[in-house]
């Protein structure tokens, strides 16, 4: 590693930055009920992965602080959890009726991932379906109708005739409604809303001290250093942002360690679009095409139009399987990445990995 002073030439400042624009997840959030156990106090998740969850209403005073916590699912004549879960409190946000704290699981164990990635694999098949926050599992069940008959009167008849009919209208409005989903209609599995952003890391082994005091939704100048990274070897290197953007996280405390390529800081654009990113199933991805209109719905009931402007299909499974086995299966082969971008309504950084709900009538494109 050589030594270099602060005035270092521009190359050499490029050097040091390792940046790209990265999604701003990695696993996919759902909102499948659930409950969490926290210093003895049970909190409602707005929404989960194996990664990690956002909880409603914990407290601003675990921000930035660590837990252990106990995650709880309900089904309809049982209940199961998690234990010991490690939690890291990264963001914490404010809405008008809620709050909104975004942690992740650390040192998450092989049988606590596997209970969590059952209970979602079994919720995408459909084994699972969600009634009033309790999980109920589909069963085959078969029912037959009394065959005794019973001599009733002309009037009495008459009324179960027109009941009758009534039930059959009803059926085939439900099926015209059902015939009407399944054809038409794409939902998405889970949507959120992404950016492409840029990360400042470590360059090497090194303690990184702030030259002045750096906060979440600040702007960062590429040309003007925000810190420097004091090598180990006594070396120092200035930071800079590789963009002029606003600060969207900052991952350390002033002063501390980092390793080479740890995270320090990320950081929006000025002017990056923000956009809404849904999964959809390969099937019904066939129905979609670039241009078609969307309707997407916020956490806070927010409702507004979007248009797809680009479709990212999955690689054959021989193609991710050449990259190595850790990313053999980070995406499913299942599910077609839709991007959509908002028609006259602006989202925020502040709105970045909100859950949203995607719904696409293909019949009226």
């Amino acid at each position: 590693m050589k030594k270099e002073d602060l005035n270092m030439s521009n190359s050499d400042k490029a050097a040091q930055m390792k940046h790209e624009a990265e999604i701003t997840r990695q696993h996919a959030r759902y909102k499948i009920p659930a409950k969490i156990e926290i210093d003895g106090r049970e909190y409602k998740i707005d929404n989960w992965s194996v990664s990690g969850c956002a909880i409603i209403n914990l407290p601003e005073e675990y921000l930035h602080k660590f837990a252990e916590g106990k995650m709880k699912f309900k089904f309809d004549n049982f209940e199961t959890a998690v234990d010991n879960l490690k939690l890291e409190f990264l963001k914490y946000d404010k809405y008008p009726d809620k709050t909104i704290m975004r942690c992740r699981f650390t040192d998450l164990k092989p049988d606590q991932r596997a209970v969590l990635q059952q209970i979602i694999d079994s919720f995408l098949e459909g084994s699972i379906v969600i009634q009033d926050d309790i999980l109920h599992v589909v069963k085959n069940q078969f029912t037959y109708p009394d065959r005794k008959a019973k001599e009733i009167s002309h009037k009495k008849a008459w009324s179960i005739l027109v009941l009758i009919y009534l039930v059959i209208f009803v059926l085939i409005l439900f099926l015209g409604y059902v015939f009407y989903n399944r054809t038409f209609i794409v939902k998405s599995i889970i949507g959120y809303v992404d950016t492409n952003i840029s990360m400042v890391r470590s360059p090497a082994p090194a303690f990184i001290e702030f030259l002045e005091d750096v906060k979440v939704g600040e702007e960062l100048n590429n040309s003007k250093p925000f810190a420097v990274a004091k090598m180990l070897n006594g070396g120092m290197k200035t930071l800079k942002s590789p963009v002029n953007g606003k600060i969207l996280n900052i991952y350390i405390h002033n002063d501390e360690f980092r390793d080479t390529g740890e995270p320090i800081l990320s950081v929006v654009p000025i002017g990056a679009q923000i956009y809404v990113v849904a999964h959809v199933l390969s099937k019904q991805a066939e129905k979609l095409k670039i241009g078609d209109i969307a309707t997407v719905t916020l956490p806070d009931g927010k409702v507004f139009k979007a248009k797809i402007v680009d479709m990212k299909f999955p690689a054959p499974i021989s193609s991710e399987k050449s990259k190595g086995v850790t990313n053999t299966y980070a995406n499913s082969i299942d599910y077609v990445k839709v991007i959509l971008k908002p028609i006259n309504f602006k989202l925020t950084p502040k709105q970045l990995n909100e859950s949203v709900n995607v719904t696409i009538d293909t019949f009226r494109q």
